[in-house]
């Protein structure tokens, strides 16, 4: 019996779809856009992370760490940098009908905890680890209360 509330967990997350549980609302500048108005707008928004777009086009994704590793370390005055010369660069997007799980497997294949989320060509949304984590743990809990009624 344990051993069937575990695959229905597994069964019910495996069918848990990225665009369901990504941040809608994502924020884009320029790749001229200072670093300091990104922090601004990281800050206000309380986000770890804009897409830098031109044209529509998604150029990249600049992250609170991509900020702290130039700007903390030293390596550069925070006033005179941009968007594009600190942006990680290309993006690695996810289709929105993707399954949790596999958005899971492609974070830890490239080392990354952070993925746009596209329709086709237009950016969706963003979705985190952390955010990926969360809905999991709540699909196996779900699944677990439901099995017990």
């Amino acid at each position: 019996m344990v051993r069937k509330q575990n695959m229905g967990a597994t069964s019910k997350l495996s069918s848990m779809l990225v665009g369901s549980i990504a941040r809608i609302s994502v924020p884009s500048v320029g790749p001229s856009t200072h670093v300091t108005e990104i922090a601004s707008i990281m800050a206000k928004q309380n986000i770890g992370a804009v897409v830098v777009t031109s044209d529509f086009e998604v150029l990249g994704i600049v992250t609170e760490r991509d900020i702290i590793e130039n700007v903390d370390l030293g390596k550069r005055d925070l006033h005179g940098l941009v968007a594009q010369e600190i942006m990680t660069s290309p993006v690695i997007t996810i289709n929105y009908d993707r399954t949790i799980q596999d958005a899971l497997k492609i974070m830890k294949g490239n080392n990354i905890r952070r993925l746009v989320v596209v329709k086709g060509k237009n950016i969706l949304g963003l979705v985190t680890e952390r955010r990926l984590l969360l809905a999991s743990f709540a699909g196996q809990a779900e699944q677990e209360l439901n099995s017990k009624s």
